[in-house]
């Protein structure tokens, strides 16, 4: 079969959480380490629905209306004149997607006598959450109280499903600042300390929490937030997290977007030189997000071997950019086959 492992972000156009599991598992198979929900209540949206929850929970309210067609024509929120907002104010539904999901893997899993396989619940980062809800003014006020409400679902959800559960922090504003202040991105990596404020999310949880990083350059309507000239701004946040990772929450995997959302992995080897300086940790898996549409399965095939040249080895895992709710159907179905057959290296 091949040691290379497949990858799924989270978001797939299921008609409901058995639907997206049992696809996803279908393609795949033993090569999954995780299987995500299928994120269906949120898939084709992201971060949004998480927002209007919150809108309708009183915790947030429209500052400036936006169509949400494009990242920059977002809704942007603030918290209700005389409220302080707080953690335990929002419910941000991640332990209800766990509750929910936990008996259709563990039915799957027994089926399919994957007793390795684990549930993989997506969050966003405290970041990540804040600067979409609030916008940049909001980072400074209101980081905390996310942050909080974050700790707590990933403290309840270890608790519900245990070792048996992978929480994939997804760190979408990080890696887009990186990707648009290139070449300066070191500089505003440190000033803002990134890699640090993903890091300490995994510190706060229980002993014993499994966690994938999920480094994302974002899209709406599967259109890219931005793009990298090359590799440097993903390997050197891979590499903050790496130093700043808290001993004794294991770091099981680091996923990075070789793609964006509408735009195929480059061609050029020079665009991957750059994960010749990845350093992650012995246990730390490296999942390539190139698996894309566009290019054919010989191309995608040679792009495969561009990225091990340059990384020094096989990679642990393929996967798309991001995850597969911002395609139609068809298209999310022939990809997660498709991620299959390049992680079988084509076979």
């Amino acid at each position: 079969m091949g040691s290379r492992g497949v990858h799924f972000v989270g978001s797939f156009p299921g008609e409901n959480t058995d639907d997206a599991m049992r696809a996803m598992l279908d393609a795949a198979g033993p090569r999954l380490r995780a299987l995500p929900t299928g994120e269906t209540r949120r898939y084709e949206w992201y971060i949004q629905p998480i927002i209007e929850d919150l809108v309708s929970q009183g915790v947030l309210e429209v500052k400036k209306p936006g169509t949400w067609q494009t990242s920059r024509d977002r809704t942007i929120h603030r918290v209700p004149h005389g409220k302080e907002l707080t953690g335990d104010m929002m419910e941000l539904g991640y332990l209800g997607e766990a509750e929910e999901a936990l008996p259709i893997f563990q039915g799957l899993r027994a089926a399919r006598d994957l007793p390795e396989l684990a549930l993989q619940i997506g969050m966003p980062t405290d970041f990540t959450l804040t600067f979409i809800a609030t916008g940049v003014s909001g980072i400074r006020s209101h980081r905390k109280a996310f942050y909080d409400a974050t700790v707590r679902d990933i403290a309840a959800v270890h608790e519900l499903v245990g070792e048996d559960v992978v929480v994939q922090l997804e760190a979408t504003a990080e890696m887009v600042l990186m990707a648009k202040s290139q070449p300066v991105h070191r500089r505003v990596e440190a000033a803002l300390g990134l890699g640090r404020g993903i890091a300490e999310l995994a510190a706060s949880a229980p002993a014993g929490t499994r966690f994938g990083v999920h480094l994302c350059l974002g899209s709406i309507r599967n259109r890219a937030r931005t793009a990298m000239r090359d590799l440097r701004p993903f390997v050197e946040l891979a590499n903050s997290v790496v130093r700043h990772w808290p001993s004794g929450r294991p770091l099981t995997y680091i996923h990075g977007p070789l793609a964006a959302g509408d735009i195929p992995p480059s061609t050029n080897p020079e665009f991957y030189a750059p994960l010749a300086e990845l350093s992650l940790p012995e246990g730390t898996n490296f999942y390539a997000g190139f698996v894309h549409e566009s290019p054919t399965v010989a191309q995608q095939l040679e792009t495969l071997r561009m990225i091990e040249n340059a990384l020094g080895r096989p990679v642990d895992g393929v996967a798309s950019a991001c995850g597969l709710g911002r395609r139609p159907r068809p298209i999310a179905d022939a990809l997660v086959v498709r991620a299959d057959t390049l992680a079988a290296g084509g076979s």
